[in-house]
């Protein structure tokens, strides 16, 4: 196909013969520039009018709208077809897209390396600044390949990807996509392609532990329960199968030495460190290789999970996947045990009470080495809770699998399920999909607010630090889990440290109460619930502002709480704009956002509020 002969954009679905390069550049493009669109507000619409896009590019559908996106430093247009056009900002495109140079009247068609170069270099002119291009450049690239072999891999498992009834490590490994409003979402910094398919949980990849021995001297751990981590770790050596009796009598016993669980990434890695090889030579540390039961990765990649394991551990990996590496930091560690000591008070037991069908998954313990005295992150490990054993596992996924869009797309796993219910209770989407979402609200929005107002404690409950349990479909039972994601407000100091004294010295945790209420209206409202919103839209389920009616009408009730110095709610009801983080902005100035304070770990942008009413909807220029 020649550069001036412009072929029509595919149809609204995804074309079950595209090949697996075709899924991943698409799903590239896709969420690359929706990132670019919603942080630079260069989003215009207009109906298709220009004759030179009559000539060289029809929709497939009358219906569809056109998409202009000005680079005005590079005198570019980029042109796009609009499948769905959200009010809450995830857009789906036609394919091809297409760019017109200034001065020129043919079209282009539009690649994803030409999209990823043209953007990169609108952001250098614009910001005054170089920022990172190539590294945007080549990190955008190795998530299109990493997302073109996980396709190429899982293609075959549509049945197992989008089943109605799944398990919680069979959701955990089904992101193929991953975050749909991220621009690298599958960046590995670190793996090689054979270290990506054996640890990749997108490639079922599942692999036996690494254990260190290490005398108690230079280990330091913590724990909130009345066994340390090192009985806790020796317990579960004992209680796997996989381990011969000479390695448990060897070393599972109790002496004056404790065993560290390392990923085999990371502890290739550590001992090429000379700090380690010392150690090593000193006799302090002793390795004793892959041992035990074979774990399976879950979505974060370094979290590892066994069905008969009384702990999911979440171990430290010096690859920088999407934006960070993937370290555990001394303050999360103490973090760790601090908000189990919470879970453990009143304040826990309020919660329970009050909402039976929320549930914080809690990390009691943790284990480190230290080197040159000091806590080393490379080593730390972090015990949590398994709530997903045996039977349990059933029907509990990771919220972000339940909405990410499918292979073929044909509707996300959500939208499967939505749809069964409709035949079998033999109601509209419409109807099951508002009861769905008034469901989910109850066991998600409610407690987390009400923790919020109540006791100054926020949770960075993103898509993926959630997991849902459903019952026959329909949401039952919402679990948090992230060590990372916890603020306590600065308003609430004295009334937490009366119950925990000395809280957050160790696991700085307080903040602003601005602050929180920023990070709180992205990562609840933004990422996780129109996510889900989004996902009910794109897949016609129902209508979106319909949604965002309810969800209005939610929040609306939540002003009953007594919200202190907070201005989350009035925020999200009655400004025209919000702040969000801008996950492209983020990735081109390079920063790792588990660095530094939680005010200037990345980049916010102010875009348009969906749930204010004032703006009116959709604005289409006739």
């Amino acid at each position: 196909m020649t550069e001036n002969t412009i072929s029509k954009p595919t149809s609204p679905e995804l074309d079950i013969n595209l090949t697996d390069k075709q899924i991943s550049e698409q799903a590239t493009i896709q969420s690359f520039f929706n990132c670019y669109l919603r942080e630079t507000y260069a989003l215009k619409q207009y109906k298709i009018e220009e004759p030179q896009i009559h000539s060289q590019a029809q929709p497939e559908n009358e219906s569809e709208r056109c998409l202009y996106c000005n680079l005005p430093h590079q005198g570019v247009k980029i042109v796009a077809y609009l499948r769905y056009f959200s009010p809450t900002g995830r857009h789906i495109f036609s394919f091809p897209l297409y760019y017109q140079p200034g001065g020129k009247k043919e079209l282009i068609q539009l690649d994803y390396i030409t999209l990823v170069a043209l953007i990169a270099k609108e952001l250098s002119l614009s910001s005054g600044s170089n920022g990172h291009q190539d590294e945007l450049l080549l990190r955008t690239i190795q998530s299109c390949r990493n997302i073109e072999q996980f396709v190429r891999n899982r293609r075959r498992d549509a049945e197992l990807l989008y089943a109605f009834n799944s398990s919680f490590i069979e959701t955990e490994q089904a992101l193929v996509f991953g975050h749909l409003m991220h621009p690298t979402p599958k960046s590995r910094q670190g793996f090689s392609e054979d270290e990506l398919f054996a640890y990749s949980p997108e490639l079922k990849g599942n692999f036996p532990l690494h254990y260190f021995r290490a005398h108690r001297s230079i280990v330091q751990e913590g724990s909130a329960l009345e066994q340390t981590a090192t009985n806790l770790i020796k317990a579960e050596l004992l209680a796997d199968a996989a381990i011969d009796a000479e390695f448990k009598t060897k070393y599972c016993g109790e002496d004056e030495y404790t065993l560290l669980p390392v990923h085999p990434w990371q502890a290739n890695f550590m001992m090429r460190q000379p700090a380690v090889q010392k150690l090593l030579e000193r006799g302090l540390l002793e390795d004793l290789k892959l041992q035990g039961r074979t774990y399976l990765p879950t979505s974060s990649v370094r979290t590892v999970y066994h069905p008969d394991a009384a702990f999911m551990l979440k171990l430290s990996l010096n690859v920088k996947i999407t934006n960070s590496l993937r370290t555990n930091l001394y303050k999360e560690l103490e973090r760790s045990v601090e908000v189990y000591q919470i879970m453990a008070s009143q304040i826990g037991k309020d919660l329970r009470q009050n909402f039976p069908n929320f549930n914080i998954i809690r990390d009691p313990a943790y284990i480190t080495l230290k080197i040159d005295g000091e806590p080393a992150d490379g080593f730390a490990t972090i015990l949590r809770e398994n709530p997903f054993q045996a039977n349990p596992a059933t029907d509990a996924t990771c919220l972000i699998a339940l909405c990410q869009d499918s292979i073929f797309g044909d509707g996300s796993r959500l939208a499967q399920i939505i749809r069964q219910l409709a035949k079998q209770e033999q109601r509209y989407t419409s109807d099951i999909s508002l009861d769905w979402f008034r469901r989910y609200l109850k066991i998600s929005l409610e407690p987390i607010l009400w923790l919020y107002f109540t006791y100054g404690i926020g949770v960075e409950a993103h898509q993926q630090n959630s997991v849902l349990q459903l019952q026959d479909g329909y949401p039952y039972r919402f679990f948090y889990r992230d060590n990372q994601g916890y603020y306590y407000r600065q308003s609430f100091h004295q009334k937490l440290d009366s119950f925990i004294p000395g809280i957050g010295e160790k696991s700085q945790t307080f903040c602003e109460d601005a602050v929180i209420d920023e990070r709180l209206g992205y990562y609840l409202f933004m990422n996780n619930i129109l996510g889900i919103v989004n996902a009910f839209g794109v897949a016609e389920l129902v209508d979106e502002n319909l949604l965002l009616s309810e969800l209005r009408t939610a929040l609306e009730k939540q002003t009953l709480l007594e919200q202190g110095c907070s201005n989350l709610l009035p925020n999200l009801l009655s400004q025209p704009q919000l702040r969000c983080k801008g996950n492209l902005l983020t990735r081109f100035h390079d920063m790792d956002e588990l660095v530094g304070s939680v005010a200037t770990q990345s980049v916010y942008v102010t875009i348009d509020n969906s749930l204010y009413v004032g703006n009116g909807g959709v604005h289409v220029a006739h």
